[in-house]
């Protein structure tokens, strides 16, 4: 083979076509202006995110606060020797004047330096013989929003002996402190001396 047809039959390899890659627009301060305002824009963002995260977690703390004032009870007692139809008895009551269920776990009373677990001790402490009255117990039941438990009602009697002990009540009443202990439904347990002041909050109402 000749020189000529060796060069004929050669084939030259094509030229392989190279992609050009701007980095820039060949002005340097507007690549500076963009730069700065990606990086504006991307901490823009990432501030509203983290703002909306906080407002978010905010919201539900405020409703969980929300949620647990609706169901906070608060108890209340009284008493009285005159019913609302104008007959003469002792009455004892406790309500529930908050705004969620009582579980009532304990309540006692302390009067002339001694201190009942219900009513049936308090009663029977004036002396011995035969009384009737009615007791509606308390302690370990939950008390309803706006119910009112009344744990005593004593009727004035006709006998001489159980007017007497009828009495020393009516007196004492003034003087006896009650106090309670109870939960609301999340827990939350609080003992009261169920008047004018504040429930204390207590980890639980063991005894």
């Amino acid at each position: 083979m000749s020189d000529e047809t060796a060069s004929a039959s050669m084939i030259e390899a094509p030229e392989t076509a190279h992609n050009a890659h701007s980095h820039g627009t060949g002005h340097r301060w507007f690549d500076i202006v963009m730069a700065v305002a990606i990086l504006l824009v991307s901490a823009g963002s990432l501030y509203v995110s983290l703002h909306t995260g906080h407002t978010m977690e905010a919201l539900v703390k405020e409703n969980e606060r929300l949620v647990r004032a609706q169901s906070t009870p608060i108890l209340q007692f009284s008493h009285g020797n005159v019913t609302d139809d104008g007959a003469r008895a002792l009455e004892f009551t406790i309500s529930n004047v908050g705004t969620g269920p009582a579980r009532v776990m304990w309540t006692e009373l302390q009067s002339d330096g001694k201190t009942y677990g219900d009513m049936d001790e308090y009663v029977f402490a004036t002396g011995t013989g035969q009384i009737t009255y009615i007791t509606s117990p308390i302690n370990q039941s939950v008390l309803s929003h706006g119910e009112d438990r009344r744990i005593l009602r004593w009727d004035y009697p006709k006998d001489a002996d159980a007017q007497r002990r009828w009495s020393l009540i009516d007196k004492s009443r003034f003087k006896a402190k009650a106090k309670a202990c109870y939960c609301s439904v999340f827990n939350e347990c609080w003992t009261s001396n169920m008047a004018a002041d504040l429930p204390q909050p207590v980890k639980s109402c063991d005894r």
